[in-house]
């Protein structure tokens, strides 16, 4: 198992090819997917998607609207939107938790994606 700080060359690679990010821009275990990266809505989507198939990792309670900004929220489908979580029970998070590179990692290393484990794990890792 890898060091909480260190990104394995694999994670890096593969996000450098999704989101398009130079060779010279430095991906750290910090940085946080949706704001460094601009990976949002759709493109989150298939990002995670991408992310789970290529170093299988299991979607366990992974909810992408926890951590990622929806694209085209506004006017009809806002009110489509809230009458679909009404009726299945999706959760509306107030606020997004911020997803970064090293929940990334930790949960390839986990093998499955648990939100509380890797929250905790991420938080300890600040506090370091």
């Amino acid at each position: 198992m890898m060091q909480p700080q260190e990104v394995s060359a694999d994670l890096a690679a593969f996000i450098r090819e999704e989101a398009g990010i130079s060779e010279k821009r430095a991906i750290r275990s910090s940085s946080v997917i949706e704001e460094d990266f601009g990976i949002t809505g759709d493109d989150a989507d298939n990002f995670m998607d991408a992310f789970s198939r290529r170093f299988n990792v299991q979607p366990g309670d992974f909810d992408l609207n926890r951590y990622f900004e929806m694209e085209g929220f506004g006017g009809l489908l806002f009110f489509i939107t809230n009458w679909l979580r009404k009726r299945w029970g999706i959760k509306k998070y107030e606020k997004r938790q911020p997803l970064t590179v090293a929940m990334l990692q930790h949960a390839i290393d986990l093998g499955v994606w648990d939100s509380q484990r890797l929250m905790e794990w991420d938080g300890q890792r600040d506090g370091e």
